[in-house]
């Protein structure tokens, strides 16, 4: 803090100094929900050096000690870093730690161990819905590829079906064409024969559109 104030005792505005945390002499892994914290300790003028609690303290004397000059006022925000609880306390902590064996002990209580039990245990449920939901989804587009690859076959069996019909009936007219003479030659009958075939194909290829 003194090499703070050294360097510009007439610097303006606000600086926060971090003071680091409590080192951990057992050099275990930091575990889940242990998350560091800042806890302010008092606010310092820059000028002389003093410490004040709450700002508005700061300011009362700071117009005393920058008399003249309050543009040039600044000052020092002290903070220390200590450790909370995450699952604890998402939000702003109220509870810190100053070590990490602190914090260690607050690990073992009942509180947090029940918290910890509860989130494992939602956390799994988590895990088995979206794994069921995706089953789901893989499910359902097997059964939609099976639906599929039927009617597409049949779809073929009917087209392979009309095409055979009508090359019968193309074949047939051909025929009926060429004894055109000796048909008209026939009279009633004779008029009544090619019409008569080629009307029932067009029912057996309807009928047969119509079944599938």
């Amino acid at each position: 803090m003194q090499a703070f104030l050294q360097q510009d005792p007439n610097h303006p505005g606000l600086e926060t100094v971090r003071l680091p945390c409590v080192p951990d002499e057992t050099n275990v892994a930091p575990q889940p929900h242990c998350r560091e914290a800042e806890i302010e300790l008092c606010l310092v003028c820059r000028r002389c050096g003093r410490a004040y609690p709450q700002e508005s303290t700061l300011l009362a004397h700071q117009r005393s000690c920058y008399l003249g000059n309050q543009q040039r006022r600044g000052a020092l925000r002290l903070v220390q870093m200590r450790y909370a609880c995450s699952l604890c306390e998402p939000g702003i902590p109220t509870r810190t730690y100053t070590t990490a064996n602190d914090w260690r002990r607050h690990a073992e209580t009942l509180q947090h161990r029940t918290r910890l039990e509860a989130a494992q245990q939602q956390q799994q449920q988590h895990q088995h819905q979206h794994q069921h939901q995706q089953q789901q989804q893989f499910d359902g587009g097997a059964q939609s590829g099976e639906e599929t690859n039927p009617l597409t076959d049949e779809m073929e069996d009917v087209v392979n079906q009309i095409t055979l019909l009508a090359a019968r009936a193309a074949a047939e007219s051909t025929t009926s064409g060429q004894s055109q003479t000796g048909e008209r030659a026939g009279g009633q009958d004779n008029n009544n024969g090619p019409d008569a075939k080629r009307q029932k194909l067009v029912q057996e290829v309807t009928a047969l559109a119509g079944a599938r």
